[in-house]
């Protein structure tokens, strides 16, 4: 079975929230590994929540429309991006960039609500870590979530709207 697919039955199985270290070791790889695979189960509709305990599969099947989201911005932006998308009631599932050197890297963030959105730009502040677009000259991707794709698209003139340059992401 496909180390993706036993995770899925790992989630689906588990009564209670299941820690990302635990599932690292129950798999055999690592944390890291763990959260690329969430992000990649995710992009592909499968409603995985983080929490403080861990990971849980709510509902077990797919549900939430799904799309990728490549901008351009400055970091200065940042937090406009943020909010325009969670007012336009879209979840900011993820980031991720394709390094020319590491391939693609992804950051979980699981931002839908605007308590989120400052929570993680209080994180950001308190980091001397550059932002995943500080390194590719702001260009970076979003997996977003939403209701349906008509939102998802809302959001993105929203965007274009506010002048934010906005890439096909295939």
């Amino acid at each position: 079975m496909e180390r993706r697919q036993q995770l899925l039955e790992i989630l689906r199985s588990s009564p209670e929230p299941v820690a990302g270290s635990r599932l690292a070791g129950m798999l055999q790889v690592s944390r890291q590994t763990i959260v690329q695979d969430i992000a990649f189960l995710r992009k592909d509709g499968y409603p995985i929540i983080s929490t403080t305990q861990g990971y849980v599969l709510e509902g077990g099947t797919k549900t939430s429309c799904r799309g990728v989201l490549g901008i351009v911005h400055t970091p200065e932006q940042l937090k406009r991006e943020l909010e325009i998308l969670v007012a336009h009631h879209v979840v900011v599932e993820d980031v991720f960039i394709d390094h020319p050197v590491y391939g693609r890297i992804i950051g979980v963030l699981d931002i839908a609500t605007p308590k989120d959105v400052k929570q993680f730009l209080e994180k950001r502040a308190n980091s001397m870590i550059p932002l995943f677009s500080e390194v590719t000259g702001g260009l970076h991707y979003h997996t977003l979530a939403a209701e349906d794709q008509e939102t998802i698209a809302d959001a993105k003139a929203a965007l274009l709207a506010e002048g934010f340059q906005l890439v096909d992401p295939n």
